[in-house]
């Protein structure tokens, strides 16, 4: 069949941005290390507009890198 390669998924950047519950201080959301790593470009969730809520782990950004790294096929 042809144009039906397997293709290598894209690598996602991520970087680290300041956790707005404990801003910085370092909580249990964010290992206590102050800071998350938010898939780029970041966003603030827009359940809670940044302020911490359910739906972003109380950090206050969407696309947060999981604690253990995606399969890779």
């Amino acid at each position: 069949m042809r144009g039906a390669e397997c293709m290598e998924p894209e690598e996602e950047a991520y970087a680290p941005e300041l956790c707005a519950h404990c801003e910085g201080a370092g909580c249990c959301y964010c290992d206590k290390k102050g800071k998350v790593l938010v898939r780029q470009p970041s966003k603030k969730c827009h359940h809670c507009d940044g302020d911490g809520c359910i739906y972003c782990g109380f950090t206050g950004w969407e696309g947060l890198m999981g604690r253990f790294p995606p399969c890779k096929w």
